[in-house]
């Protein structure tokens, strides 16, 4: 179950908003409940067109002037980027650019095996070839020790870098961060290749010339990093969309037609996201980085084809090592079903793929809807990446857990971890022992309103794509459909989706849910559920018609508090901690036990089990505790990795009074 959190913005601000802007009332409910209520604020959102003043950052000034010393004087310059998709996209910008200014400029980008950042045979290599000049893009600003190396060596170091930065700096000739203290930038929160186009647009002295050409780069890494499409990120991706369209790079052409973007479609945030980025990063994480690299610089298009198909290639084996880390964890969870009840699940297993387990992780923080830590055994050595929701915060975490670590990094919602081998158990205790305290931390699905039925029109639907270009901070609109009943339904691809109609108020429309099997979407003809969902328009033979997208459903009037409440509850009950105040709603009657029972005929899915245990008034503790007792006397078959319960047909009848987990309940 995810929480879902549906904004109601003030409707005196929503009118305030309508009046000054003249925008529908439907788009300024949208507006407010995402933070814009006056009109500077909707013009600043909407009507952006120029980079801010990049001298507005510290040290640019320090930098550009480095930089052109080493340009006019013909010394060699390295540009030190990172093996992920804003790395590479960061080096590719200014790597080209003072190849285009006649710099005596190369480019270096690590392998995972050598680890992030600066290193220093890496150092070395540079200092044997010529260079005098190192600049790094996203990355450096915590390489101190790497920067006296590189002092030592009598090379120049300017470091640019969008990480949080730490209470000591490298030495160097200029550092350009966002987040250090002292500097003005209007706006914050870019990416390593946000800070790579300011430099030039700094060194150009024209913000418009560096848009014009580096946009589309900027999108790849901006929106492959995860960063909020809001301020001045809204204008690169905006600007850069428009511009990889028809983009004469060899090699971006030759990945969008690879990943299976048309030449006459318009390129969409979400296909950077799920198309370009992906290919881009399986480079580093299967291979080495520099294969993408070489993809943008390719100079042919017989050369842009086969780097394209070899990225493609990359990704698919990306996607295989995935899929066998997650069947891997499921093994795991069957041999071990109390894993899901603690506040994070730690999985370990070898050989995995360091550059794997973190999208590995991305995709288990979703399936299982908890925070976890994905470790892979390197002989003595184990590397581990950790993916979270906003009550557990990572860098928090493994702060109180440092002393079984080797080094740790990241942030709220994402890090890395270097551990011992022989550690990792104490490190598993330590984090449980961390978080035990602690609500579980879940998913929420932030929705925008709840909508009407007359405000499902076209007209309505066709402003929403004045609020592109979505991603973080900046989703696609959200609906909340209250008390919707089922319709027809029908299998898509084979059974891989399915489609449905629902009426809603007394209209009727159509829906696809992609985030379901048809097996899996258990909901029956007649029965009546809130929905999740965005609305698009669709055409099909000369015809516009109106569909929902379900992002999530439950039955109608599901107690999502009562619910998380519960789950707390029954999961502290699993690792010892009871509270003897809640024991008397813990332990089952007997009708109770007869009522789940009969639930269990109707359903095979857990999930669909927890709500109509709901509806019957039966919390979710109990009714846990409930399967705990049917499987003591091997009445059920369960199966959490794929949302499964089910009654066994030929079980043997039991007196469930006898129960131990009753009787152990009743003494507590």
């Amino acid at each position: 179950m995810k929480k879902w959190l549906v904004k109601t913005p003030d409707a005196g601000a929503v009118d305030t908003l309508a009046r000054e802007t003249g925008f529908s009332p439907f788009i300024c409910k949208i507006l407010a409940g995402r933070g814009i209520f006056t009109r500077d604020e909707a013009d600043a959102f909407f009507n952006s067109e120029e980079l801010s003043d990049p001298f507005l950052m510290a040290d640019m000034e320090k930098a550009v002037e480095t930089i052109r010393e080493f340009v006019e004087n013909g010394e060699k310059i390295t540009i030190y980027g990172d093996y992920d998709c804003d790395g590479i996209t960061s080096t590719y910008i200014l790597f080209d650019y003072l190849r285009a200014l006649g710099a005596e400029v190369d480019w270096y980008l690590p392998s995972r095996d050598e680890g992030y950042g600066l290193n220093n045979n890496a150092i070395d290599l540079l200092h044997r070839q010529g260079t005098k000049l190192i600049i790094t893009v996203d990355n450096g600003i915590s390489a101190v020790e790497e920067a006296k190396h590189i002092a030592e060596l009598g090379m120049t170091l300017v470091i640019t870098d969008h990480h949080q930065v730490p209470d000591v700096l490298p030495e160097a000739a200029a550092i350009v961060n966002p987040h250090r203290k002292d500097d003005m930038s209007i706006f914050r929160k870019i990416a390593g290749c946000g800070v790579a186009l300011r430099l030039v647009a700094a060194m150009e002295e024209d913000g418009e010339s560096a848009l014009m050409e580096y946009a589309p780069f900027a999108t790849i890494g901006t929106v492959a990093d995860v960063m909020p499409l809001t301020g001045e990120n809204r204008l690169i991706v905006r600007k850069g969309l428009e511009a990889l369209s028809c983009t004469d790079n060899l090699g971006l052409y030759a990945l969008l037609r690879k990943s299976g973007c048309h030449e006459d479609e318009e390129v969409t945030s979400t296909m950077v996201a799920f198309r370009l980025s992906p290919r881009i990063n399986a480079a580093g994480r299967c291979e080495h980085p520099k294969i993408a690299m070489e993809l943008l610089l390719a100079e042919t298009q017989s050369v842009a084809n086969a780097k394209a198909e070899e990225v493609h290639h990359l990704n698919d084996v990306r996607k295989q090592a995935e899929e066998e880390i997650v069947k891997a964890v499921e093994e795991q969870i069957k041999a071990d079903p109390d894993a899901l009840n603690r506040k994070v699940l730690i999985v370990v297993g070898e050989g995995w793929k360091h550059g794997i387990i973190g999208i590995a992780s991305a995709k288990l923080l979703h399936k299982y809807n908890m925070p976890n830590i994905v470790i892979t055994i390197e002989g003595d050595t184990a590397r581990g990446s950790a993916r979270s929701f906003d009550e557990l915060p990572l860098h928090k975490m493994l702060e109180a857990c440092k002393e079984h670590l080797v080094r740790y990094g990241g942030h709220a919602k994402s890090a890395g971890l270097t551990i011992e081998t022989e550690k990792i158990d104490d490190f598993r205790k330590a984090v449980f022992d961390y978080c035990k305290d602690m609500e579980a931390a879940v998913e929420k699905i932030e929705i925008d309103m709840e909508i009407a039925p007359e405000e499902i029109t076209v007209e309505n639907i066709e402003l929403l794509d004045r609020l592109e270009p979505f991603g973080e901070e900046n989703p696609s609109p959200l609906f909340m459909f209250r008390n919707c009943t089922i319709g027809t339904k029908k299998s898509l691809a084979n059974g891989k989706f399915v489609a449905f109609s629902f009426i809603y108020r007394g209209k009727e429309f159509r829906a696809v849910n992609f985030n379901s099997t048809f097996d899996d979407f258990t909901y029956e003809t007649g029965e009546t559920v809130d929905m999740v969902a965005s609305i698009q328009l669709e055409e099909y033979k000369g015809n516009t018609n109106i569909k929902a997208f379900i992002t999530d459903v439950r039955y109608s009037d599901f107690n999502q508090d009562r619910y998380f409440a519960a789950k707390n509850a029954y999961e502290d009950y699993r690792n010892g901690k009871v509270d003897k105040k809640l024991i008397c709603r813990m332990v089952p009657e007997q009708a109770e036990l007869r009522k789940c029972y009969d639930i269990l005929r109707k359903t095979k899915r857990f999930s669909k089990a927890v709500m109509l245990s709901s509806k019957e008034n039966v919390n979710y503790c109990k009714f846990r505790i409930i399967l705990d007792i049917f499987g003591e006397f091997g009445l059920i078959e369960t199966d959490f990795t794929k949302d499964y319960v089910s009654l066994v047909p030929s079980a043997p009848k039991a007196d469930l009074t006898k129960s131990k987990i009753l009787s152990d309940l009743k003494n507590i």
